[in-house]
């Protein structure tokens, strides 16, 4: 018995579709974790956001951190690549968290409210619990553990494989 002929548009149409997420680990001289609270969200987020046609992960991570902080942020190495596979009806995903380095505080007074958010909170590493989701909590505390240690983490939802 032969196998079906697949044509190549067939093919394709069959492999996986994924959105991608790009936001920037940044941190206060004193380790405090800057966060964008998002007026859609009931939570805190790291600066960043939605990949777009045609756009690198990396120049996402800079236009969305210019976007939302009004600040070019020289954006890093990666550190973490945290594959999202429970992301039911909007389907999975893939969020890359780079090195977004290392700011004065006053720098987040300067943010201000916009239409997309209400602004950036400072959070303690041990706060993050409190602050974000668990996903968003353990990639963020996988970042700092990979600007640590000068290394790259690789997640499934949120945790280290």
């Amino acid at each position: 018995m032969s196998k079906p002929i697949v044509t190549p548009e067939q093919y394709y149409a069959q492999l996986a579709r994924v959105r991608q997420g790009a936001g920037a680990l940044i941190t206060t001289p004193d380790g405090r974790v800057l966060m964008y609270d998002v007026v859609y969200r009931d939570y805190l987020e790291l600066p960043g956001g939605a990949v777009e046609a045609g756009e690198t992960p990396p120049d996402a991570c800079a236009r969305e951190c210019r976007e939302e902080l009004g600040i070019d942020v020289a954006v890093g190495r990666l550190l973490v690549l945290d594959h999202q596979t429970d992301g039911g009806d909007r389907g999975d995903s893939v969020m890359f968290v780079y090195d977004g380095g290392v700011v004065d505080h006053t720098v987040c007074r300067s943010v201000p409210a916009g239409e997309e958010g209400r602004g950036v909170v400072l959070v303690e590493p041990a706060e993050l619990g409190e602050a974000t989701i668990p996903r968003l909590a353990n990639r963020i505390r996988a970042a700092l553990s990979a600007r640590e240690r000068a290394c790259v983490v690789e997640a499934v939802n949120g945790l280290p494989r």
